[in-house]
């Protein structure tokens, strides 16, 4: 009995030295949004947020925050938020992502992790509503694979306010939907 005891102590002493579980959506992309959210509620966050957004189309985003870290992004990146865009009308997953305290170093980790799974978007061919400048954010990289965009975004220099990096994973056919989507004043929820 003491041994079993034992080896079930080192066993979770093991499993909490390994870290954070891994964020879900990556390397394999999601599918369901359902799936999705009860793994990305599954991490334990420390707080969990909803926001609709009644603009057409009208969409729900499911905000995971962390004390520290919510999960591991390719086994060594630690995410500290997550979030889940679905369409409020029939719940089809649009759009999802992860933010990173941002430094050049975990960046430049996040953009070799993205580069060895995705293929690369030349920025000529990038969507309209990622071309445009956006104050304190700028997208560094692009990449597409099973019709998602996948953008790895930064803040822009000099701008303390913007503290983190971001990797958004956005369906090709319902792109800025998401944290991206805008809202005609008025119209928002």
């Amino acid at each position: 009995m003491k041994r079993r005891l034992l080896l079930l102590s080192c066993s979770l002493a093991f499993s909490a030295a390994q870290g954070a579980s891994g964020c879900p959506g990556f390397p394999a992309l999601a599918t369901s949004s359902e799936a999705l959210l009860a793994q990305v509620r599954a991490l334990p966050p420390v707080g969990v947020d909803r926001e609709r957004q009644a603009c057409a189309p009208a969409t729900v985003i499911d905000f995971a925050y962390s004390g520290g870290t919510l999960c591991s992004f390719g086994g060594d990146v630690e995410a500290a938020t997550a979030a889940v865009t679905r369409l409020a009308e029939g719940g089809e997953l649009v759009e999802y992502l992860y933010l990173f305290a941002y430094a050049p170093a975990t960046h430049a980790r996040l953009l070799a992790l993205l580069g060895a799974r995705f293929k690369p978007v030349d920025k000529a061919a990038w969507p309209a509503f990622l071309q445009g400048a956006r104050p304190g954010k700028e997208t560094t990289a692009l990449f597409a694979h099973g019709g998602y965009y996948i953008s790895l975004g930064k803040p822009t220099g000099g701008d303390p306010a913007q503290w983190y990096s971001n990797v958004i994973f956005e369906k090709m056919d319902k792109p800025a939907l998401g944290v991206r989507k805008v809202c005609q004043e008025g119209r928002d929820g």
